[in-house]
């Protein structure tokens, strides 16, 4: 590497919560790679496909460490879903279906 130049640094985590590093170099192009050769989407690929997929039913958010998912509705058993990883939280919601909403006079 050149003077100047440093990893980029860019964190994630891993399944188990487990903080992983992006090794590759300041300023690459495409998805961030840790010293295992894991590799992950920058967080706002992610996020946009997320609240792309599930916007109608949730709010998404990246905290900068993990991926929440809150449903519009009050109204569900299960209204904030936690996750270390966008797969998990993916996985969590398409478990736990939201509930229909309850007719009238019944």
């Amino acid at each position: 590497m050149s003077a100047g130049s440093g990893e980029c640094g860019n964190t994630s985590l891993d399944t188990s919560g487990g903080v992983r590093t992006c090794a590759l170099a300041q300023g690459h192009t495409g998805p961030h790679v840790d010293t295992h050769g894991h590799d992950w989407e920058p967080p706002e690929v992610v996020l946009k496909r997320l609240q792309d997929r599930w916007g109608t039913t949730h709010r998404i958010v990246w905290t900068g460490r993990m991926w929440v998912a809150t449903a519009h509705r009050a109204d569900v058993p299960w209204r904030t879903e936690i996750e270390p990883t966008p797969q998990q939280l993916e996985a969590r919601l398409r478990s736990r279906p939201l509930l229909p909403h309850p007719r009238k006079g019944t």
